[in-house]
């Protein structure tokens, strides 16, 4: 299920915020760093579960810098490159506006799910901006793990806590010995890897992420911030993203 929200409200940098509205859709706009740009897209296209990449807009201000074959790398819960595609502007070929095109020019007709995610390249540190409109999810991510990397990422527009992060493997007790997690964000680089552990083992309840010291992790997800969950050991069990707000 999806809510609208109004523009203002989907970027209240807030840990949880409940909104009532309708046919009022919303937008996010994320500048790009060097190199690959890792990113869960917030919003999806109105009355479905999916955003097109056709909706994904890199937007230079109208410097014309971009346009030219800038790339995306497809990532998703498989955790390896799917396809690139490449960015255009129409008006080099007498068209207008711009469009994801595959590797003969044809038009790209793929779409993502919510907590998917995937990477924008800058390898020539260009200056543009990364934008999504469309409904708000308004439900939890969950989807089954595959094995090495998981892409996934901050799917709503609203920080949540790396906490809230779940590996859930029906209580089989094969996860919660130190499965990873890779963060990695607009910058497009680790920042730091986690470790996912069962307090069980420490004479405690519940499960919880932590730093190499064993403490508690204190990482918060940006909207739209992408990260990946390692399953080095081919496991069963499922990763779980949490809606963020009150509904």
């Amino acid at each position: 299920m999806k809510k609208l929200v109004t523009a203002a409200c989907a970027l209240v940098a807030a840990s949880a915020f409940a909104v009532e509205s309708a046919n009022i859709v919303g937008y996010a706009s994320t500048n790009a760093a060097p190199n690959l740009n890792f990113y869960a897209p917030q919003f999806f296209d109105v009355g479905y579960n999916t955003t097109s990449i056709q909706n994904i807009k890199l937007d230079d201000g109208g410097s014309g810098i971009v346009g030219m074959g800038d790339s995306m790398q497809i990532v998703g819960p498989l955790g390896s490159a799917a396809a690139v595609y490449f960015y255009w502007n129409r008006g080099y070929f007498g068209g207008e506006g711009f469009f994801w095109s595959d590797d003969t020019m044809a038009d790209v007709n793929i779409s993502f799910d919510a907590g998917d995610g995937f990477a924008v390249d800058n390898a020539n540190s260009l200056s543009f901006a990364t934008t999504v409109s469309g409904e708000v999810p308004t439900e939890n991510v969950t989807f089954a793990a595959t094995p090495n990397l998981n892409w996934t990422g901050n799917a709503f527009p609203a920080p949540i806590s790396i906490q809230d992060v779940q590996l859930d493997d029906g209580g089989s007790g094969i996860v919660g010995m130190g499965d990873s997690m890779q963060i990695v964000g607009p910058l497009g680089s680790a920042a730091a890897v986690y470790f996912y552990w069962n307090r069980g083992y420490f004479g405690g309840e519940g499960f919880f992420w932590s730093d190499d010291t064993m403490a508690d992790a204190v990482v918060t997800f940006a909207p739209g911030q992408g990260f990946a969950i390692d399953n080095a050991n081919s496991l069963t069990f499922d990763i779980t993203i949490p809606c963020p707000y009150n509904l």
